[in-house]
């Protein structure tokens, strides 16, 4: 849906190249339907050039499956492959080598853009990825990168700038914060660009301090307000930190059953920590300080483990059932 909506964008804007520097698919595994989609809406767009850079994530699965290639389908080879068009010449390559900027060949009075898919590295004649120097001594107008899942700008030159659009989409909750496409104006002197945002939902992590909270209504009450303002068609993790006494523990399940339905896809972590003064319990006579003490003298327990342990043991002295 996300790769359409760009595509009508592109129409409206007089788009004349739409370029796919890689991992247009997640996978090698690409159904017949998602091929056969895709070829369709390329197909239907004829005044629009595609130019397409396999990934390493669908590698030649995609273009394997095409029955038949829409004319407006252009593929960079394993070599350095050109597309001309008047004042912007378009060029890329499929196979990273040590020496391929070399070997790249553009008229500095033109407008190059160049496409990869890869790391950058900051050093040259990088074997492992796209060498950011060796870029930079080469004409190039802008540089569009595919490989990187979020949005990412380095300076290539003074004047030029290498680009990583990310994904149109986040992929997880490693991924938050916007994501879209990059605009790339050919008309100004030198090339323009700016990051267009075109996610339908966009991935959040949402950080919830609960040291201060006294009871678990509380911490609902804290979660609600950090949560206000975001859109239902988002996908969200909410995190607890802070420290907390041993007696008083979040309640994820009720803060799951508030939450869920409000959301695209929901789910709480609880990163709080004990806050627990073992001197406190040095000669507390009861069951609760003899089982803490316990727990503290372990040295080969972590802290982690330690909270978990008491978090059961505390659960369990209360009549509690423990979530861990």
């Amino acid at each position: 849906m996300t790769f359409v909506k760009m595509v009508d964008e592109a129409t409206r804007l007089s788009a004349r190249l739409f370029i796919i520097a890689g991992d247009l698919f997640d996978t090698e595994k690409i159904t017949g339907r998602s091929v056969e989609r895709v070829t369709d809406v390329i197909e239907r767009h004829a005044d629009i050039d595609f130019l397409y850079l396999p990934g390493n994530h669908e590698g030649t699965a995609f273009l394997d499956k095409i029955a038949s290639m829409p004319k407006n389908l252009k593929v960079f080879g394993d070599g350095w492959t050109y597309f001309d068009y008047g004042e912007v010449v378009v060029a890329g390559r499929n196979v990273l080598t040590e020496n391929m900027f070399s070997e790249l060949t553009l008229d500095p009075e033109r407008k190059n853009i160049v496409v990869l898919h890869g790391a950058l590295k900051d050093y040259s004649g990088a074997s492992d990825g796209i060498s950011l120097p060796d870029a930079a001594e080469c004409p190039i107008g802008y540089l569009a990168l595919g490989h990187y899942h979020s949005y990412t700008e380095y300076k290539l030159s003074e004047k030029a700038s290498a680009v990583y659009s990310g994904t149109p989409e986040g992929r997880g909750f490693d991924e938050v914060g916007e994501h879209g496409f990059v605009l790339v104006d050919t008309d100004t002197t030198p090339i323009h660009h700016k990051f267009c945002p075109a996610a339908k939902r966009r991935v959040r992590m949402v950080k919830v301090n609960i040291s201060g909270c006294a009871r678990r209504i509380d911490v609902e009450d804290a979660c609600m307000a950090a949560l206000c303002g975001i859109p239902s068609v988002d996908l969200v993790r909410l995190v607890l930190t802070g420290d907390r006494p041993p007696e008083f523990y979040p309640d994820l399940k009720a803060i799951t059953d508030r939450f869920t339905d409000r959301y695209y896809y929901f789910e709480v972590k609880d990163e709080s920590k004990l806050r627990i003064d073992p001197e406190a319990y040095a000669y507390d006579k009861s069951l609760k300080g003899e089982f803490i003490r316990l727990v503290y003298s372990r040295e080969d327990l972590s802290a982690e483990m330690k909270d978990k342990i008491i978090r059961c043991g505390i659960n369990a002295l209360l009549g509690e059932d423990c979530d861990i």
